[in-house]
């Protein structure tokens, strides 16, 4: 019996990438991941080196597919979205990948707002006011570097970076895309009004294609190098949290997905680009894949946070800093605002900075681990809030990403959110959603609802603690009222950098 046809797929994000072969039963084969440097310096820059980059791909890649060249026939793609990197015209990178952690483009973000009407932009593109767009990042390079400026002939995101080393082809798709303040949401084409502020043309940026269609097939340089056979298909896949939202089963109607990365996100699937009805644009709403969208908000700041508290502050394991966490019955009325690179929803801002707020000399380590987890989770209460607001349909949540592995934190953010969650059994979420979307163009699944059926796995519930629920309800109140005050101190803590 002829054996069964695999995927392999790859997730790149902005500190991690991984390979897995994956079944059309949900099951990873093989694994390889590996962190990845983001490069960086005190004015902010963080950036990955397109090359290295490129190398981690084909070493994670070679290794998840060794012993099975033979059967893997597709290629299926995630990578991280805000990515900017400026090519030359004939495709070469002229700096390194601007990732979502730089923070450069903030000096410029000023001018740039003097110059649109984000409230117009906002309804074209579904992207609300926020430095991290690579909108924002070309204005900055076009004003700080204009020599270099001149020289680009194409700019790539993560995905664009990806496919044309693989196929040779500048494309793009559009979960990508429509987290770059360029596309419009109407058209799902790149829209005129940010590219004439940028005096950019339709030439220099990719070409738009399906998401869940197979592009074609590597070139014979790229599946050498990445040890897999000719005629390799390749799929452009989504970006990856949407890969994750999908592995998690976004595509069950209703479900709410939230992903614990290095950023996060709470996000619901809906068949219409939903905005936010009051001027706060508290969503920020993307495409998904065949005809769906992804209305909610990402995070900046989730992972990264507990990474900051383990490798600059307390030099702890995660499992250490759980632990502390743990060994306190609450945050003893500590609060943590954890903004360490500002924050996507403009009533918080692009300079807001991370604050321990309430803290005293009978606080430790633990409650400040505590109140660093509940902080991330009254910023996605607050993307719930707005869902809600919106009368976005939504009966349960699931939970991926790496801060799902986290018992005690999925335990914190349940009465938090004062919402259950459910995680998946499966911890490469965002590897089975691309391979889920494989599997569909490969025609072994009819559509993503039979895939989810057959290969997303649910796992434990986590409910929300009836005392701990109504704390947090009273807690992410003052939490909002710390946010609203904070705001002019942020402002002018910013202008002291001058």
């Amino acid at each position: 019996m002829r054996p069964i046809d695999l995927v392999l797929a790859v997730d790149v994000g902005t500190t991690n990438i991984k390979a897995g072969v994956v079944s059309d039963s949900g099951g990873v084969l093989r694994l390889s991941q590996r962190e990845l440097t983001v490069e960086g310096g005190e004015d902010g820059r963080a950036e990955h080196d397109p090359e290295a980059l490129y190398h981690a791909f084909i070493e994670v890649c070679r290794e998840a597919a060794f012993g099975y060249e033979g059967r893997i026939v597709l290629l299926a793609l995630s990578t991280y979205q805000l990515g900017m990197l400026p090519a030359d015209r004939g495709g070469r990178p002229l700096m390194g990948m601007m990732t979502l952690l730089d923070t450069r483009p903030q000096a410029t973000y000023a001018r740039l707002l003097g110059r649109i009407d984000i409230a117009d932009l906002y309804v074209r593109t579904g992207c609300p006011a926020f430095f991290h767009y690579p909108f924002s990042k070309i204005f900055w390079l076009k004003t700080q570097k204009p020599d270099l400026f001149q020289k680009v002939g194409c700019f790539l995101g993560s995905k664009e970076f990806f496919i044309r080393r693989l196929t040779g082809h500048l494309c793009t798709e559009a979960s990508l895309a429509t987290a770059t303040q360029l596309m419009n949401t109407k058209t799902l084409q790149w829209d005129d009004y940010p590219l004439d502020t940028l005096g950019l043309t339709r030439a220099q940026l990719a070409e738009p294609v399906p998401s869940d269609k197979i592009l074609g097939t590597l070139t014979d340089e790229a599946s050498g190098a990445l040890g897999l056979r000719r005629g390799t298909a390749l799929l452009p896949g989504v970006y990856d949290g949407g890969a994750v939202g999908i592995g998690i089963g976004a595509m069950e109607e209703g479900t709410g997905i939230i992903n614990i990365g290095t950023t996060g996100m709470l996000r619901v699937v809906d068949a219409r680009p939903t905005l936010d009805f009051s001027p706060d644009m508290r969503l920020q709403t993307y495409y998904l894949t065949g005809g769906r969208w992804f209305p909610g908000a990402g995070v900046n700041n989730a992972g990264v946070v507990l990474k900051w508290l383990r490798d600059s502050v307390f030099g702890l394991s995660y499992d250490a800093l759980t632990d502390a966490a743990r060994s306190v019955p609450d945050a003893a009325n500590l609060f943590f605002l954890p903004f360490l690179s500002g924050e996507r929803n403009p009533q918080i801002g692009n300079v807001a900075s991370g604050v321990f707020f309430g803290l005293r000399g009978r606080h430790t380590k633990g409650h400040m681990a505590r109140a660093a987890m509940e902080g991330v989770s009254f910023a996605l209460r607050l993307v719930l809030e707005a869902l809600q607001d919106n009368r976005v349909p939504m009966e349960r949540i699931r939970v991926g990403g790496g801060g799902a592995r986290s018992a005690f934190w999925m335990e914190t953010m349940a009465s938090a959110l004062g919402v259950p969650l459910q995680v998946t059994r499966v911890e490469e979420t965002a590897l089975i959603g691309s391979a889920m979307m494989g599997f569909v163009a490969l025609g072994r699944f009819h559509d993503l609802q039979e895939a989810t059926r057959e290969m997303v796995q649910v796992g434990h519930l986590y409910l929300p603690d009836a005392a701990q629920a109504e704390a947090c309800g009273q807690r992410f109140e003052f939490f909002k009222y710390l946010i609203h005050h904070l705001a002019d101190a942020y402002r002018k803590h910013s202008e002291l950098d001058g």
